[in-house]
């Protein structure tokens, strides 16, 4: 049977300060269910984090995978914790695998009508894939150019959030498991973000379990693309274009004004 939902995320080398929005707006909203955050031994702060209701799980990225970026090796530890659970026989019902230090929320992120499988979400409609530097170094430093050119007239899907039922999010992180390693750029820089490109090849390939990919605004409002972010209201709607409640809002350390109301709010 499944348990309760779950967010997992990453806080390697944040402090306190870097998580508590995170934490204090999810509690906020009600959510009954779980967070998990893998923290690295640089991780400041452990304590008020699980204070403020994370389950704080310490890791350590081994000395042959130090050249692997956080943003991909999170992957592997949320594989295997979920995996982890199943074997248990206590998988949760659906999971959230989000960013952490740039994410609060407006509303319970579960609290939403969420179809079966995978959801994803699609950064703002003016880039395509191709048109974007980063997502063109990512792609091509670690996958090639064949992959940027078969999708690179795509509109480009977010790695940092992404929700599923738990088998549908299993399946996901297997997947991403086995294209992110082995991880040799190429000699390309700024390497970082080279899971997106990832993300963005499995869904263009396909996987075998109903996929929605859901536009720029809501449920997920990604900023950072948007030329001056929307004013949200008090119950999580969005003035302006997205006339629709934003449960989750991703990327508002874009926009300075915006990053000091919510630091003032929450931090």
């Amino acid at each position: 049977m499944a348990g309760r939902d779950l967010i997992l995320g990453l806080a390697a080398g944040y402090h306190a300060g870097d998580v508590r929005p995170f934490l204090r707006s999810l509690r906020e909203t009600g959510f009954a269910g779980r967070v998990a955050l893998f923290v690295s031994p640089t991780t400041r702060g452990g304590e008020e984090m699980a204070a403020l209701g994370a389950d704080v799980i310490p890791f350590a990225r081994p000395d042959e995978a130090a050249h692997v970026p956080y943003n991909a090796w999170r992957f592997l530890l949320f594989r295997d914790h979920l995996e982890g659970l199943f074997a248990r026989g206590a998988p949760p019902g659906r999971v959230l695998l989000t960013d952490v230090r740039d994410v609060v929320f407006p509303r319970d992120p579960f609290a939403f009508p969420w179809p079966p499988g995978l959801s994803v979400f699609l950064e703002d409609a003016s880039t395509r894939l191709a048109d974007c530097p980063h997502m063109r170094r990512w792609t091509l430093g670690h996958l090639g150019p064949e992959a940027l050119a078969a999708m690179g007239g795509r509109l480009v899907a977010c790695s940092g959030t992404v929700l599923g039922a738990a088998p549908a999010a299993r399946l996901w992180l297997d997947r991403m498991r086995a294209r992110l390693l082995p991880f040799a750029p190429r000699g390309a820089k700024g390497m970082a973000g080279y899971d997106q490109a990832v993300h963005n090849l499995l869904l263009h390939e396909g996987l075998p379990c109903p996929v929605t990919a859901f536009a720029n605004g809501s449920p997920v409002l990604t900023l950072g693309r948007l030329a001056a972010p929307p004013a949200l209201c008090p119950d999580g709607g969005v003035a302006g274009d997205v006339a629709a409640p934003v449960h989750v809002l991703h990327q508002y350390d874009r926009h300075p004004a915006l990053f000091a109301r919510i630091r003032q709010r929450w931090g």
